[in-house]
């Protein structure tokens, strides 16, 4: 069987001191790892896990995210 795992091109990211909470859009992701998304179609943000959410940081401001939505699927052999 082969396990298929697919990811939204979307997620939630908040600013830590402000609480303040925009959608972003995920440009590349790495499950457990990394991921950089797009922060008003113009500023890139590279995150990293940090074992409980993925963690960056701007220009001075912090950013905290739990990452896009995760749907896995498995797959038969079918012959």
């Amino acid at each position: 069987m082969k396990q298929t795992i697919w990811h939204s091109n979307t997620c939630l990211v908040k600013q830590a001191n402000s609480n303040k909470v925009v959608e972003a859009e995920v440009m590349d992701f790495n499950q457990s790892r990394n991921m950089v998304v797009v922060l008003n179609k113009s500023v890139k943000l590279p995150m990293a896990w940090n074992g409980h959410q993925y963690e960056g940081r701007m220009a001075g401001i912090d950013f905290v995210s739990d990452g896009p939505d995760i749907r896995k699927s498995q797959g038969t052999i079918r012959g």
